[in-house]
């Protein structure tokens, strides 16, 4: 309780106005902030992996900076990029995104992410959806925990839009990797559920049949009706959540002008764990 004081007397901290989680705060981070700033803001950020920071002012390496504050920041292109339906080679400009991690097919998933509003229309752009897969976990009925406790489930590469890729989906050269389907959050060990809409193929222990069920069971509770929390983005906006316990999602831009700098916390970057995948980067600016 005296922690929570403090945080909120150090950033302003509250909850997230008519969102089921997250938080927002009201921290300049353009500033020199002071270490106990720093630690509020970490513990803040841990309470549901999603913070949320308004009217800033931020070029893509103070953008990174204020991201090292929960962990370390990849510092090349393919982990650092604009999304953009506007902007001249912005990544995946029109593309509907389902929910899920981002890149949950390596062994090294990012810990975070981040996204700061650039340009963004005052009205057609689409939210950004968030769903915390730490509250999703802690819905689940006792026996259903304790069976996923013991399961693991294969994540692949994306490749379809509207749907969950399936094993039948991917090409040769696509890397996937195995996860427990529990992890436990960094810094607080609270259990979150890793699977999700997009890219988590099957069990590994179950039938083909048994896991589909088991998934669309899974996502009624990651995904349910009050859990999702819209994020409506104003220019000067950043949010950074824990790409492992929180998943993320977007409608399909239109025509409404939505531009976004996206930088990445990770202790290994994309390209060191899939070398050979520029062709696959050069698609996603061609989206």
């Amino acid at each position: 309780m005296a922690a929570d004081m403090d945080d909120h007397a150090l950033t302003g901290e509250r909850a997230i106005p008519g969102a089921p989680f997250g938080w927002e705060v009201r921290v300049d981070l353009g500033a020199q902030l002071d270490a106990p700033t720093r630690e509020a803001l970490t513990r803040i950020w841990q309470r549901d992996g999603l913070i949320l920071f308004r009217g800033q002012q931020l070029d893509k390496t103070r953008q990174m900076d204020a991201c090292e504050i929960f962990g370390p920041v990849q510092r090349d292109a393919i982990d650092n990029f604009i999304v953009s339906n506007v902007v001249d080679g912005g990544l995946l400009g029109n593309a509907e995104l389902l929910f899920h991690n981002d890149i949950p097919y390596v062994p090294a998933p990012y810990i975070g992410g981040s996204l700061y509003a650039i340009d963004v229309a005052s009205q057609g752009a689409p939210p950004t959806c968030f769903a915390s897969a730490l509250r999703a976990w802690e819905r689940l009925p006792p026996a259903l925990q304790q069976r996923l406790e013991q399961l693991k489930a294969l994540h692949v590469r994306g490749r379809m839009l509207g749907r969950r890729t399936t094993l039948a989906d991917l090409e040769p050269e696509d890397p996937c990797c195995v996860h427990p389907v529990m992890g436990r959050q960094q810094g607080t060990g609270r259990p979150y559920l890793f699977v999700n809409m997009d890219m988590t193929a099957q069990f590994t222990t179950l039938g083909l049949a048994e896991s589909d069920a088991l998934l669309e069971e899974l996502f009624g509770y990651l995904y349910a009706p009050g859990e999702i929390y819209e994020h409506y983005w104003q220019p000067g906006d950043l949010i950074v959540w824990d790409n492992l316990a929180v998943q993320h999602a977007r409608s399909a831009f239109g025509e409404a002008p939505r531009t976004l700098q996206r930088v990445s916390l990770a202790r290994l970057g994309y390209w060191e764990q899939v070398p050979n995948d520029l062709p696959v980067f050069r698609a996603m600016q061609e989206m």
